[in-house]
């Protein structure tokens, strides 16, 4: 298994939100960016399914947000 870990130590994703992030279209703050199409993170979850691994996010607002990817060996 290979695991690639990203973090940062910004503002963080309220916890209603996490379970949609993965979604097609899904903004957790309408308001915070206009640039985005909340395309991004649906393409890396349906790549990395269509790879057999997993991508999870961890987050706690003002402190850190994770986002883990496990991919199998080939």
């Amino acid at each position: 298994m290979v695991l690639l870990r990203v973090e940062d130590d910004g503002v963080g994703i309220a916890r209603e939100n996490l379970p949609h992030i993965f979604e097609r279209l899904y903004k957790c703050d309408k308001g915070r960016s206009e640039k985005g199409s909340g395309l991004g993170l649906s393409i890396v979850s349906q790549m990395v399914e269509r790879m057999g691994g997993q991508v999870s996010v961890e987050s706690e607002i003002g402190k850190y947000t994770v986002f883990t990817v496990s991919l199998p060996l080939i």
